[in-house]
């Protein structure tokens, strides 16, 4: 039965498939740039476009085609361009800066808004005790130890540390202080450097477990004399992720 059939069916698929060949100009035939066919009048050999300017036998976006996904185009995301990545290279005094962040928190919170700009425009070798942002840096630090105006109740954050049992530095707001005195070798400059040749952690560089912001807390508002910088470690911030880090690039969790 089987055999019949398909004797039967032979004579008709022949007709048809000269139907197809006799009929060009109408339909998608092999010449034509753009279209989906190929030889056989439909999707190439492995299921997917053919190579004439749309997808090719591979599955995959074809090898000649410029700024697509190809195989040979530079800049692209395929998996053969070397890293990936295409690297400008225009010199570097042709840009200009518009933002400047090295140790943690310092332009943040350091830095008056007023002088954000120039501050972010200068270079971090003029970060010296007497560089032009160092009274900006030690009025901050005076007016969180010391509040910008008692007559607004706004006392600084003296009294709470006491209140926790823990002895503040000292901002007297002329720079003399032993908060300036123990805080300048981390903030000034504002460069984020690494040894090599000692321990890596902050502040010799900075791995993604660091405590930074408490550590640079501390150095800002405690006395180093009698607290470890390592004080305030846990009382501010989570001593840990919600979330382990992945022991593999990228090593940071899944947004979640």
């Amino acid at each position: 039965m089987n055999k019949y059939y398909n004797w039967m069916f032979l004579p008709l698929a022949l007709l048809l498939g000269l139907g197809l060949v006799a009929c060009g100009g109408d339909d998608d035939d092999d010449s034509s740039i753009g279209d989906d066919d190929d030889t056989s009048g439909d999707d190439d050999t492995s299921g997917d476009d053919d190579t004439s300017g749309d997808d090719d036998s591979s599955g995959d976006d074809d090898d000649s085609s410029v700024g697509d996904d190809d195989d040979s185009s530079v800049g692209d995301d395929d998996d053969s361009a070397v890293a990936g990545f295409t690297f400008s290279s225009t010199p570097w005094p042709s840009y200009t800066r518009v933002d400047r962040l090295g140790m943690p928190a310092v332009n943040t919170a350091l830095i008056s808004a007023a002088n954000k700009d120039a501050y972010n425009a200068a270079d971090p070798a003029g970060d010296t005790l007497t560089g032009p942002f160092t009274g900006d840096i030690v009025a901050t630090i005076n007016a969180l130890h010391n509040g910008v105006d008692a007559a607004d109740n706004n006392t600084g954050l003296d009294d709470d540390l006491v209140g926790l049992s823990l002895t503040p530095c000292t901002a007297d707001g002329s720079g003399t202080g032993t908060c300036v005195a123990q805080g300048a070798p981390l903030v000034l400059p504002d460069t984020l450097a690494i040894d090599p040749a000692n321990a890596a952690g902050f502040p010799n560089g900075r791995m993604l477990a660091d405590p930074v912001i408490d550590a640079t807390l501390a150095v800002l508002l405690l006395d180093l004399g009698t607290h470890p910088v390592t004080a305030l470690v846990g009382a501010l911030n989570p001593v840990a992720n919600d979330v382990a880090f992945n022991p593999d690039f990228p090593y940071l969790a899944p947004a979640h």
